[in-house]
């Protein structure tokens, strides 16, 4: 598969299983996910993240991205916690039944720029940049999954954002979830089980290209005249 087949052809496609009947582990294989950890680290990044990330962690990139990946007997396990937490966790657990890898993706902003700040993160030129690396790295993993016939779903992690969980998996509080990355056994493993899928809402609705995109053309008069 070429590169503009797997982007073409990557869908998104939520797989859910009943969390009382959750399918039995089925990892990802692990020569698969390196290839998608390697996409998503060729992703373009402008600033490096602040030193406040790296200092002290066995995490200390300068990327301004960090994934948490968590195996299918991982995501079964999560599953089984937060059910017993009473946590109404929606299609995340049924996502988590199925799941045969599931990347927790975080991006790491800037400390804010005056003490006390009550934002998420300042709104700053620098943080835009760190979220827009850190997306282009999820969808490198994305088209690297699809290239494989990995079906895959960006979620915006639901419950898994909540702070029980991230003390349980162990994600630093500064760090903010941009997308929990669930990546489902091949599709050829899926007849005949119990399951549901959903595919993405939108990508009927986006229109011609003339909807968002036009090309521009400046007189050579008026920029003689600049």
């Amino acid at each position: 598969m070429t590169t503009l087949e797997a982007i073409l052809s990557r869908r998104t496609l939520k797989v859910l299983v009943d969390p009382d009947n959750p399918w039995p582990p089925e990892d990802i294989p692990d020569e698969y996910l390196k290839e998608f950890l390697l996409a998503a680290e060729m992703a373009p990044f402008h600033y490096p993240c602040h030193r406040s990330h790296r200092e002290g962690s066995v995490m200390n990139s300068i990327v301004p991205w960090r994934f948490y990946g968590m195996n299918s007997s991982s995501c079964r396990s999560l599953l089984s916690w937060i059910r017993k937490q009473g946590i109404d966790s929606g299609k995340i657990a049924g996502m988590l039944a199925a799941a045969g890898n599931m990347q927790l993706v975080t991006w790491l902003p800037g400390p804010p720029a005056t003490g006390g700040s009550d934002r998420l993160f300042e709104p700053s030129l620098e943080n835009m940049e760190h979220i827009a690396a850190t997306s282009a790295a999820i969808q490198n993993l994305l088209i690297a999954a699809t290239a494989r016939d990995i079906p895959s779903y960006w979620s915006s992690g639901g419950i898994l954002r909540e702070d029980p969980v991230r003390q349980l998996i162990g994600i630093p509080s500064q760090e903010i979830l941009l997308g929990a990355i669930f990546l489902f056994p091949a599709k050829d493993r899926f007849p005949g089980r119990p399951m549901e899928t959903i595919d993405g809402k939108l990508r009927s609705q986006k229109g011609p290209q003339s909807g968002w995109s036009r090309g521009l053309e400046l007189d050579s008069t008026i920029m003689d005249a600049g």
